[in-house]
């Protein structure tokens, strides 16, 4: 019975010696608005248009081994991607809408978790294509944060909302059109707003803008190559320790 205790802590504690190295990265969002104002005061969302590619897609990936899901289609379905393996996963997701213009409503996450020796990436989505703009108008997309998390030196995290005027060859992106939130292992905790906002202003007659928002997390797991901390050596040392006077005493 004894021996047998031993063999367990010693495994626990070399089990917790890699669980220290853990990549982790989460990204959420909700309550998706698409609005308009101001001069003409409308806009039309192209919807299953043949000679447009589809704006929406979940994806996510692990590696070492490597795996890989995904999907995608036009704004406004649900669409979800996962893959997981032993104790890692990455998955991505984005919720149906729930307004008229196929994109009010919907809310969307990516998450990685990465361990023993894993990386991953996952990213949703949540819309990439064109807008028609009435003349003079304003378009304001905004959205919640319900999670930014980071934790791990190469995790990092984002959520993304980016308009740019567009000739349907070359999209002109300005930085005041524009927003982030981000957060990795050197930024710390996120202290940066909670809604995220941008909008454009059709600069002219009607005319067309280029629309984006998506999420994206990544990290990776340094349990195979990493210099462990001190307090992981510590640990290991002891479970190899006690490994050792197991085999030892089971040798006898």
């Amino acid at each position: 019975m004894r021996q047998r205790f031993r063999f367990v802590l010693g495994a626990t504690l070399l089990a917790a010696s890699q669980l220290a190295t853990a990549g982790i990265a989460r990204v959420g969002v909700s309550d998706l608005s698409l609005s308009v104002n101001g001069g003409e005061g409308w806009y039309w969302l192209p919807h299953n248009q043949g000679w447009l590619q589809p704006t929406a897609a979940a994806a996510a990936a692990l590696e070492n081994p490597s795996m890989a899901d995904g999907a995608n289609g036009w704004h406004g379905a649900a669409y979800d991607a996962t893959v997981v393996d032993t104790s890692s996963f990455a998955k991505a997701g984005i919720g149906a809408a729930t307004g008229g213009n196929m994109l009010d409503g919907v809310a969307a996450s990516a998450q990685v978790s990465a361990d023993a020796g894993h990386s991953g990436w996952a990213f949703a989505q949540v819309f990439d294509g064109y807008i028609m703009v009435g003349g003079n108008a304003t378009i304001t997309l905004s959205t919640t944060l319900t999670e930014l998390f980071a934790d791990g030196d190469t995790a990092q995290a984002n959520a993304t909302i980016e308009l740019c005027s567009t000739d349907f060859s070359t999209d002109v992106c300005e930085a005041v059109n524009y927003a982030e939130a981000f957060v990795d292992a050197a930024s710390g905790p996120y202290g940066g707003p909670m809604t995220l906002s941008a909008s454009w202003t059709n600069p002219g007659a009607t005319g067309w803008a280029r629309l984006r928002i998506g999420l994206s997390a990544s990290a990776e797991s340094d349990a195979v190559n990493a210099v462990p901390e001190p307090g992981s050596i510590a640990m290991l040392l002891t479970g190899l320790a006690m490994l050792g006077l197991t085999r030892r005493q089971r040798g006898r």
